[in-house]
């Protein structure tokens, strides 16, 4: 839970404005990869205030390469590592995605491009530390309740 899922969480926490789950509860095992030391099949939610977050990852497939879906009530934003879609909700399929844009670049030179900026400049990146932190705490939360109990709420931090 703290390999690609970080990345994406990381997103979710940036666009909701917040980053602190309430809760955990993870379904996990192995499938695959018998002799790894961690579940090669995941679903986990975590209960954020005011919505929630559905993780599912499988190394046995790569149907869409991932990606992560913001739902609405008016529509569904999907991201990708290359692009995004927008679909609104009631509009026939053959009308659907209202809105697409693709990427030639993978993000992945951007964030290399900000870091080398910020050795230079000494700068803060775009994210800092508390940012990577915060993600990475998201996925421990989840390894916690795949180790313990099946569901764990995180202590809350003093405001």
């Amino acid at each position: 839970m703290t390999d690609l899922f970080t990345h994406w969480i990381d997103v979710v926490h940036w666009a909701m404005k917040t980053d602190q789950p309430r809760e955990a509860k993870i379904i996990a095992d192995k499938y695959i990869f018998e002799t790894w030391d961690c579940p090669d099949t995941v679903q986990a939610v975590f209960r954020y205030p005011g919505f929630d977050v559905a993780f599912e990852g499988m190394m046995a497939s790569s149907i869409d390469d991932g990606g992560l879906e913001f739902r609405g009530t008016e529509g569904t934003l999907k991201l990708t590592r290359s692009g995004f879609t927008l679909h609104h909700e009631g509009v026939p399929f053959k009308d659907n995605p209202v809105v697409k844009a693709d990427s030639f670049r993978d993000g992945t030179i951007d964030h290399m491009q900000n870091f080398f900026e910020c050795v230079k400049s000494r700068k803060e990146p775009n994210a800092g530390v508390e940012t990577g932190v915060a993600a990475a705490r998201a996925g421990q939360i989840a390894n916690m309740a795949y180790r313990g109990t099946g569901q764990i709420t995180p202590p809350k931090t003093p405001a």
